[in-house]
């Protein structure tokens, strides 16, 4: 597919992603030069009316969209029966990666992000799209920081249709709301659910429900209560336990009536919160009363010689020197001052950030504080392929960039290749495989094959096996049972009515009988169709005439 160009203007570079329905890959428009992301429904869906009705529902829902939280969609089309749709491309990370990186978000950091999330849905709600699938890894980040969030491929129109597959729920279980693990109609709560249980594992570096298999996970959304967020971050501030808590409340109708409350709420938290930052002097035993309280005590052996007859302050010397005290102490502060802020605010050597990329922490630690650098104290840990485990893989700011002396520069230090062990996918269910592998960062590739010893739907192989350990991204086969294969029908002329029913049976063949005079051959098979020799499947009927 890479260097496949469609509608002589979008060409296709490289393969970024993978979905459930879609692969996208990194392109570039021919006539505008800039880079896009074209989305390609896979092969295997093409041939579903309902698939290809999904796929077009996401272009008109998402296309109809514009705000600067949400990626834009720019066209849609059909080629040599390839359906696409471009959109923007967004060069950065995702919040699932960005969340493995730091192991769980500070609060303040986390409410900035969910509130761009809670923004583009408003903006979504409003038009009557709901997304029905958010979760970390379709909430990208734009070079600038800024949220960018995707994928509204299983939304919502407003128009009351549930987007389901088979018997299974589209979506990814760990995020999923109780009514979509029901199979009913989704809503605009169903997102601030989803937002919830998001928020939930950005500030505690966990989702609240796991299990031994997806159903088991969306059982646990239906029946089981969340632990309270401040049960495990003791320093997640009240207002924002409380704000995730009302998200994801089993019952919509306690939930936030739309995005609009919740982010009312948020703001209200982070203001609080910012409120207590800034010195705020009072009365009493606070502010100015204490200093009052201070000078005081300073004043109170001259207060003592004042009490005298012509004590000393009461003299027009004292005043005089006491004035010419403060001016002079006042003049010595102001000029050392100044001197102190253009020494290290206006006049600052800057200095080159080092490369240290490779070397051990201590080392690189040793290495910044001999060019007047200071290493941070959060050292974040990442997987790298290349970097052995505790060696610096990079810097924030990067190595050349001129910074002033005395900077802070926080490293990333390796923790080795990131390594997966694969799980036993032996008798799930497709969708279920691909959920599964999915909330691995892994990829399932589909491979259907005739086997009469395991129900049809059902895994009955994998490659790699369990247990083996692969990197994040690569791809994992998963043999999917068409159950038995075609074969070659027997010979039943001369069997009883009952033995070849029997047979039949035995061979998931379906027996239709009819009866007819034949001398000699009474209660027996007289004749078959399809005869002996032609290939059948199972589930086929076969007629049988049985003399009488």
């Amino acid at each position: 597919m890479v260097g496949k160009v469609f509608a002589e203007r979008y060409e296709l570079i490289e393969k970024i992603a993978e979905g459930g329905m879609a692969h996208v890959y990194k392109g570039r428009d021919l006539v505008l030069k800039r880079t896009i992301a074209v989305k390609v429904l896979k092969d295997q869906m093409t041939g579903d009316a309902a698939f290809i009705r999904r796929f077009e529902r996401e272009a008109q829902s998402a296309g109809a969209l514009s705000h600067p939280y949400i990626v834009n969609i720019y066209d849609v089309g059909e080629q040599d029966g390839i359906h696409y749709i471009v959109m923007e491309y967004v060069d950065g990370k995702n919040l699932k990666d960005y969340i493995r990186e730091k192991g769980r978000i500070p609060v303040h950091e986390a409410a900035k992000i969910i509130g761009q999330v809670a923004e583009a849905l408003q903006q979504a709600h409003a038009a009557g799209v709901v997304h029905r699938d958010i979760k970390p890894q379709n909430i990208l980040f734009s070079r600038d920081g800024k949220v960018k969030v995707t994928d509204f491929g299983i939304a919502l129109a407003g128009d009351g249709m549930t987007v389901t597959f088979g018997n299974d729920i589209i979506g990814s279980v760990q995020y999923i709301s109780p009514e979509q693990a029901r199979g009913t109609q989704a809503g605009k709560q169903s997102d601030l659910y989803s937002l919830g249980i998001v928020f939930y594992e950005m500030v505690t570096g966990k989702v609240p429900f796991s299990g031994e298999s997806p159903v088991a996970v969306a059982m646990k959304h239906i029946q089981e209560q969340i632990v309270p967020p401040r049960r495990l971050v003791s320093d997640i501030p009240d207002a924002f336990d409380q704000i995730i808590l009302k998200a994801v409340q089993k019952d919509a109708a306690e939930r936030y009536t739309n995005t609009g409350e919740f982010l009312e709420d948020l703001y209200f938290a982070q203001e609080k919160k910012a409120s207590r930052m800034v010195p705020v002097r009072g009365a009493g035993n606070n502010g100015v009363d204490e200093y009052d309280e201070y000078n005081d005590e300073i004043l109170k052996p001259l207060k003592e010689n004042s009490s005298k007859k012509g004590g000393f302050l009461r003299s027009k010397g004292f005043r005089f020197m006491l004035t010419f005290f403060f001016v002079l102490a006042f003049l010595a502060l102001l000029a050392g001052g100044g001197v102190y802020f253009y020494n290290n605010y206006i006049y600052v050597p800057e200095v080159a950030v080092p490369d240290v990329q490779g070397m051990s922490q201590t080392e690189a630690v040793r290495l910044l504080e001999n060019e007047g650098l200071t290493a941070g104290s959060d050292v974040s840990q990442v997987y790298d392929d290349d970097i052995a485990p505790g060696n610096v893989v990079n810097t924030d700011p990067p190595a050349g960039r001129l910074v002033r002396e005395n900077r802070v520069v926080d490293l990333f230090i390796s923790k080795g290749t990131e390594y997966i062990v694969i799980p036993d996918l032996s008798d799930r269910t497709e969708m279920e495989a691909q959920v599964i592998l999915d909330d691995l960062d892994l990829r399932g590739r589909v491979i259907r094959e005739y086997n009469e010893d395991v129900e049809k739907g059902k895994i009955f192989r994998q490659v790699p096996g369990e247990g083996f350990r692969i990197s994040p991204g690569e791809e994992v086969d998963i043999y999917v049972s068409e159950g038995a294969g075609p074969f070659e029908m027997a010979d039943l002329v001369g069997y009883s009515e009952q033995g070849a029913i029997d047979y039949l049976e035995s061979k998931d063949l379906k027996p239709r009988i009819r009866y007819k005079f034949a001398i000699g051959a009474s209660g027996h098979v007289v004749e078959q169709k399809p005869e002996a020799g032609e290939e059948v499947r199972p589930g086929q009927s076969v007629d049988l005439v049985v003399g009488q």
